[in-house]
């Protein structure tokens, strides 16, 4: 859960509530604005148990929840 501040690369991570299956990925800045724009709320898809759930995108990526609060995205202009 950490920004890269050269590439601006954003980690999402996540524990699956069904499976206890831990992921992360990766992602810039861009990605980051069309996977998931300023919403509160991400919605994850376990790749281990396929179980889909939602969690707050400030516990995902609480780099990107920070981000989202400092410069204003498109969906807030």
């Amino acid at each position: 859960m950490r920004r890269n501040s050269v590439t601006k690369e954003f980690t999402v991570s996540a524990t699956c509530p069904e499976c206890g299956h831990r992921t992360a990925a990766h992602h810039t800045k861009e990605a980051m604005q069309e996977a998931f724009g300023n919403d509160a709320t991400i919605k994850i898809l376990c790749a281990h148990c396929q179980a889909s759930f939602e969690q707050p995108i400030g516990l995902a990526c609480a780099e990107w929840d920070d981000y989202c609060n400092e410069i204003p995205l498109p969906a807030d202009v």
